[in-house]
């Protein structure tokens, strides 16, 4: 079953089950001693639920002032997350200065759109790790933390982040499919149009009333769209195309998972998108 609400007094849980009941609705009320009283339904019968509480909510506010869904909240760990996610790209691109030839690894590692089409998959992965200067470094630090937590924010510290590296590799490995020369593709921008797309496809899809969600989706299209003036003023050559095809990833990503789930996955599924996370960077870089 499905959660519907919680943090409910037990008087809003009795409410609501009668309401669900003269609508013919399954339901459990369960008690939570941390968050107070929650009210489960069936996953077919979910979206159901919630219209008609919703439109019994319409008439009778005053009983429920806090029945509205919460926003997704920023925790500490989803910060930790992305300052984890930020030293790998500062590592990487410590460890790409110090090997003294900048372009060899950049040869051995950049999304070359040639190597990919010849089987060098594991380049659509390690290019959103090379950065052609400190400019083009900090820009995309400042966008895929800030936008990356805000991923994580809806999906979890594990799933956003697989989310968005998925959503990085496929932008480049569709460039490099349109490209079919040998065109280079590097830079960790490409993810982050990807967190973007995820973001907006969320909003897209995200309950509440059509002019909200619209207007709300149209906040991370701005944003990006702010991001790349940023790199282009900068001096930083963008590649255009690969930012789009990470941000279009990532709207069908966000889009199909705003389908899907209700709410983030539990702690077992974020520890394994880490792992996973983990072993897609780690294998990426040992096959080059």
């Amino acid at each position: 079953m499905y959660l519907l609400f919680e943090n409910l007094t037990r008087k809003q849980a009795q409410t609501c089950g009668l309401v669900l009941s003269s609508a013919g609705l399954s339901h459990r009320i369960q008690r939570d001693k941390d968050v107070g009283w929650g009210v489960w339904v069936r996953e077919s019968q979910y979206d159901q639920a919630l219209d008609i509480m919703n439109r019994y909510f319409a008439e009778n506010r005053p009983m429920f002032p806090g029945h509205e869904k919460e926003a997704p909240v920023v925790t500490a760990g989803m910060v930790i997350s992305g300052a984890l996610a930020c030293l790998v790209l500062l590592m990487s691109q410590i460890w790409v200065n110090a090997s003294g030839d900048k372009g060899e690894m950049v040869n051995r590692f950049g999304a070359s759109a040639a190597d990919i089409l010849g089987g060098e998959y594991y380049r659509a992965v390690t290019a959103l790790m090379l950065h052609s200067d400190d400019v083009h470094l900090a820009g995309n630090l400042t966008g895929l933390f800030v936008f990356g937590v805000a991923v994580c924010a809806v999906t979890g510290w594990g799933v956003g982040w697989l989310m968005i590296l998925v959503c990085g590799a496929l932008g480049n490995l569709i460039n490099a499919w349109m490209y079919e020369s040998a065109h280079v593709s590097i830079g960790a921008s490409t993810a982050v149009f990807g967190a973007l797309g995820i973001l907006t496809g969320y909003q897209i899809l995200s309950r509440g009333r059509t002019s909200v969600r619209f207007g709300s989706a149209l906040v991370p299209l701005a944003c990006g769209l702010a991001l790349l003036g940023m790199l282009g003023s900068a001096g930083v050559q963008v590649d255009i195309m690969a930012h789009l095809f990470g941000f279009f990833c990532g709207l069908a990503a966000g889009l199909g998972y705003a389908k899907i789930f209700k709410h983030p996955p539990g702690l077992t599924v974020q520890w394994l998108a880490v792992l996973v996370v983990s072993g897609i960077i780690f294998f990426s870089w040992l096959a080059g």
